[in-house]
C-alpha cells in the first residue's frame, strides 16, 4: 500500500495504521457514552443519519482504503454486537433485514470509496513527490557534474601551468647540472630530478669502496626504512651494478630486484668506460604520473646525470693538478700545497718569517656560484693591487669558500697590516655586491727567533 513519506514511519498492526485504529475505537467509546447517558441507550439506532458516520468517513478521509474499511467493521460491531431488535410483527423479513444491514453496508461502502479515493491522492501525492525528488537529484547531478567540470578545468589549467614552469625550472635545473662544479652538479641533479619527474621522495646513491652510498636523500623523513648503503649481496646491487638494469616495480622481476627499496631505479654510468658510478631511486611518485613516458625520461635523465658527473669529476682532476684555477684565476689549491710546503723549508732554511691570511667567505650557500666566482677573482686582484708582488692568493679548499695568501719576509705585527689592507680594498670593491662578509684568520708558519 502506498504511503506518504511523512507516514512510512507511522506504527501498522496487521497493515492499519495504529493511530487509525486508536482514533476509530476512541470516537465509537465516545459516542456509545454520550448515548448511554445521554441518550435511550439503543446505540442510536434510530437516528439517521447514524452518529457512527462520523469515524467511518473522518478516518476513510484521512488514512485510506484499510483504515476506512476498519473504522466501518469496527462501527458495525459496535452497532450490532448484543444490539440486535427482535423482528416486529407484521414486518416483512426482508425490511427487518434491511433495516438492520443498512448502516453497515453503506459504512462499508463509503469507507472503501472514500479509503481509494484518498489512496488515489496519495498516489499522486507520492508521483509527485517522486518527480520532485527525481528533479532535486537531476539537480544535484548537475550541479556535482558541473562543479566536476569546473575542477576538472582548474586543474587542468593548473596542470598546464605546472608543467610550464617544470619546464623552465627544469631548464634552470639541467644548467646547474652543466656546470664542472662536482658541488653544483649534485646540487643541480636535485633540482632537475625534481623539475622533471616530480617525485615525492628520491635519492642518489655513488658508488664507492664496491658500494652504493647515498649522497642526496630527497624527502625522506625518520618513519622511513630505505637503506642508505647498499652492499655487493643485495638484489638491488646486483641488478644496478651488475647487470646495469632499469627497474620498475610494475614488473614482477624487478619488484623483487627492487627488494622494497622503491618503485624506480637506474644506473649512472660512465658514458665512456661504461662502468657503474652511481644510481638514482625513486621511492614515492604518484601513481598517475607512472608512466612508460616518466621510465623513459627517467631513463635519460641517468644517462644526463652520468655524463654530468664524469665531466665534473674529469674537469676537477685536470684543475687539481693545473697552477693556476681558470675560473677564478688564482693559484689552485693543489698547488697550495705545494708551494706552502716548499716556503715553509726555505724559511726555515734560510731564516725568514712566512705569514698566512686566510679568507673565510661569511654564509656562502647564500651567494650563487657566479658570485663565488667574482669574490675569488677580485681576492686575486686585491692581492696584486694591494700587496707585493711575492705575495701569493689561492684556493685553499675546493668548494670555494675559503682563500689563502702566502706572505713571504711577513711578521705577525705585519700580518695585521696586510689583512687591515685586504679587507679594506675587498670592502670598497664589493660595497655594491650585495651583503657579502669575511672572516680573517691570520697565522704564522714560520717566525724567525
Amino acid at each position: 500500500m502506498n504511503r506518504l513519506p511523512f507516514e512510512q514511519n507511522k506504527r501498522e498492526i496487521f497493515g492499519i495504521r495504529l493511530v487509525a485504529i486508536l482514533e476509530t475505537l476512541g470516537m465509537l467509546l465516545v459516542l456509545l457514552l454520550i448515548d448511554k447517558f445521554f441518550l435511550s441507550g439503543n446505540r442510536f439506532f434510530t437516528v439517521n443519519p447514524h452518529p457512527f458516520w462520523i469515524p467511518v468517513l473522518l478516518v476513510a478521509v484521512q488514512y485510506g482504503t484499510a483504515e476506512g474499511l476498519f473504522a466501518a467493521l469496527a462501527a458495525s460491531l459496535f452497532f450490532l454486537v448484543g444490539n440486535i431488535p427482535a423482528q416486529p410483527e407484521g414486518t416483512d423479513h426482508y425490511d427487518y433485514l434491511y433495516s438492520i444491514m443498512i448502516n453497515p453496508i453503506l459504512w462499508i461502502v463509503a469507507g472503501w470509496a472514500l479509503g481509494e479515493l484518498r489512496q488515489r491522492h496519495v498516489r499522486e501525492r507520492d508521483q509527485l513527490v517522486k518527480e520532485v525528488q527525481d528533479s532535486q537529484q537531476r539537480e544535484d547531478l548537475i550541479s556535482t557534474s558541473y562543479k566536476f567540470v569546473k575542477n576538472r578545468k582548474e586543474a587542468l589549467e593548473v596542470q598546464v601551468s605546472g608543467q610550464l614552469v617544470s619546464s623552465i625550472e627544469g631548464y634552470r635545473a639541467a644548467k646547474a647540472v652543466e656546470t664542472l662544479d662536482p658541488k653544483s652538479v649534485m646540487q643541480g641533479v636535485e633540482q632537475l630530478v625534481q623539475a622533471v619527474l616530480n617525485p615525492q621522495k628520491f635519492s642518489l646513491f655513488i658508488f664507492h669502496d664496491n658500494k652504493l652510498v647515498a649522497s642526496i636523500l630527497h624527502g625522506w623523513n625518520a618513519n622511513d626504512s630505505y637503506a642508505q648503503q647498499i652492499d655487493s649481496y643485495s638484489p638491488l646491487y646486483q641488478a644496478i651494478v651488475g647487470q646495469q638494469e632499469l627497474l620498475v616495480v610494475a614488473n614482477e622481476d624487478h619488484e623483487t630486484s627492487l627488494d622494497g627499496q622503491g618503485i624506480i631505479a637506474g644506473p649512472i654510468i660512465d658514458p665512456d668506460t661504461k662502468r657503474v658510478v652511481g644510481m638514482l631511486k625513486i621511492e614515492q611518485i604518484d601513481f598517475v604520473s607512472l608512466s612508460l613516458n616518466t621510465i623513459e625520461t627517467f631513463r635519460a635523465l641517468t644517462e644526463w646525470i652520468g655524463t654530468a658527473l664524469i665531466n665534473a669529476r674529469n674537469y676537477q682532476v685536470a684543475k687539481s693538478e693545473a697552477v693556476i684555477n681558470p675560473e677564478r684565476n688564482i693559484l689552485s689549491y693543489s698547488y697550495f700545497k705545494r708551494q706552502s710546503d716548499y716556503l715553509a723549508k726555505l724559511a726555515k732554511r734560510v731564516g725568514f718569517d712566512l705569514g698566512m691570511l686566510i679568507i673565510k667567505l661569511n654564509d656562502p650557500k647564500s651567494l650563487t656560484d657566479a658570485d663565488r666566482i667574482t669574490v675569488a677573482r677580485q681576492i686575486g686582484e686585491s692581492v696584486n693591487s694591494v700587496l707585493r708582488s711575492v705575495d701569493l692568493a689561492f684556493d685553499y679548499q675546493t668548494d670555494g669558500e675559503e682563500y689563502s695568501i702566502l706572505l713571504p719576509a711577513t711578521t705577525q705585527a705585519g700580518l695585521a697590516v696586510v689583512r687591515d689592507k685586504i679587507a679594506k680594498d675587498m670592502d670598497r670593491v664589493l660595497r655594491g655586491k650585495g651583503d657579502v662578509t669575511f672572516n680573517y684568520i691570520v697565522s704564522m708558519l714560520h717566525e724567525t727567533r
